[in-house]
């Protein structure tokens, strides 16, 4: 071999080797960055999420935008809190990364306020109505109330989840030195009438009270009822106090054929509100036009129809004239189409006097509207306190004397 060939040979050696070192600094180089993207570029290094929530594989990802999957190796508990290592699977790549399910949210808490007696001592569950939280909660005293003397105490109960957060809300204890000797008292509109397929909520207007005034729940027994047919049915309200002291009272549910339909009557009080109402109106204006209305536009004529408001209120409305009754449906009527919160209301009755008429709340509470004329031209029944009714009241034969235990708006 000539020197010329030699050296051109090993020319060739050297070069190959030197490509042969350079392509492997690249490959090197080319693998460090990869490493060094997809394991800290690529991912959050960390994702925490609270216990409970969902998460998913592209939340890791920097570009949300491309698939991903848990690797099957990976495994975490969302119900448990903890720093669980996962690993995230994207196209050919894998991502490793950190997931931190921490748990800061305090518990839901609700409390009321209650009413024992020295011998029956209230736990701090007791006062409370709900709670909610993802994990297990506790219930206690912030601290321990004093339970040595009667009276009216406040307490701070406390609800602590597993993570050791923490809900606090006030309640009112009442708390009673005597045990209570003397059954409830049951008032109220125990007697109603209902139209015959209509639904009815048997407990509105009835109250029970036990001894020291502190009102109770009450228990309905109405098995005997049929609202799809009708007729007089007896229905049982219960009370019981905290020193199971119970009282029973009856009531009857008086079930009636549906002449008019609320929307016949309600059609009738619309074209009357649309020549009177206008929507810039406050409640008290929109009701001191219904009572100008009624006053100004109807005439009093005896009618023996006493029981069916609906039938009272189309009488009325399409005619423009009725007793007592009729002024007191068509103002129903006028005042619930209107939006304005009302009520009924009776006088207790005598062989020879009977009377009907509203109490509406404009914001200030109950208040006395009668719309009935009424031989004296001086009484104007409008927005009147329970305390003027009566004034007037007292001096025109007990014109409306009625019974303070059926009706309860006034007697707080």
């Amino acid at each position: 071999m000539s020197k010329e060939s030699y050296r051109k040979r090993t020319k060739k050696r050297i070069y190959r080797r030197i490509v042969v070192i350079v392509g492997a600094i690249l490959l090197a180089l080319i693998a460090t960055g990869a490493y060094f993207y997809f394991n800290g570029e690529g991912v959050y290094n960390k994702v925490e999420v609270e216990l409970g929530q969902l998460v998913e594989a592209k939340d890791f990802l920097k570009d949300p935008s491309k698939d991903a999957q848990f690797t099957t190796d990976t495994r975490f508990n969302l119900m448990q809190t903890g720093t669980y290592d996962v690993g995230i699977k994207t196209g050919f790549i894998t991502y490793k990364s950190t997931l931190v399910i921490k748990d800061t949210t305090p518990p839901e808490l609700e409390v009321q306020d209650i009413m024992r007696t020295m011998d029956k001592l209230p736990a701090a569950t007791d006062f409370v109505t709900k709670y909610n939280d993802i994990s297990p909660v506790t219930v206690d005293y912030m601290s321990q109330p004093d339970f040595s003397s009667p009276g009216l105490k406040t307490v701070t109960i406390v609800a602590t989840d597993q993570s050791g957060n923490k809900s606090a809300k006030d309640a009112n204890l009442t708390l009673l030195q005597d045990v209570m000797t003397e059954p409830p008292i049951i008032e109220g509109e125990l007697n109603k009438i209902i139209y015959k397929g209509s639904s009815l909520s048997y407990k509105s207007g009835v109250k029970a009270f036990d001894q020291f005034g502190y009102e109770l729940d009450i228990q309905v027994d109405s098995s005997a009822v049929n609202l799809d047919a009708e007729g007089q049915y007896e229905i049982t309200y219960t009370a019981t106090d905290l020193c199971n002291n119970t009282s029973k009272a009856i009531g009857t549910i008086t079930v009636i054929p549906l002449t008019y339909t609320e929307d016949e009557v309600f059609e009738l009080a619309d074209q009357v509100l649309s020549e009177i109402i206008t929507d810039d109106m406050s409640d008290y204006d929109k009701a001191h036009a219904i009572y100008t209305w009624v006053k100004g536009n109807m005439g009093y004529s005896e009618s023996t129809d006493r029981d069916d408001w609906l039938k009272g209120a189309y009488d009325a409305l399409s005619k423009r004239h009725g007793d007592c009754y009729n002024f007191f449906a068509v103002s129903k009527a006028l005042l619930t189409r209107a939006g304005i919160k009302n009520a009924d209301i009776e006088i207790i009755p005598t062989a020879t006097r009977h009377h009907y008429w509203n109490v509406i709340d404009c914001g200030e509470g109950w208040r006395h509207f009668d719309t009935t004329p009424r031989k004296d031209d001086t009484f104007k029944g409008f927005y009147l306190t329970d305390e003027e009714l009566m004034t007037y009241s007292d001096m025109h034969y007990h014109s409306h004397n009625y019974d303070r235990e059926v009706y309860t708006y006034f007697n707080d």
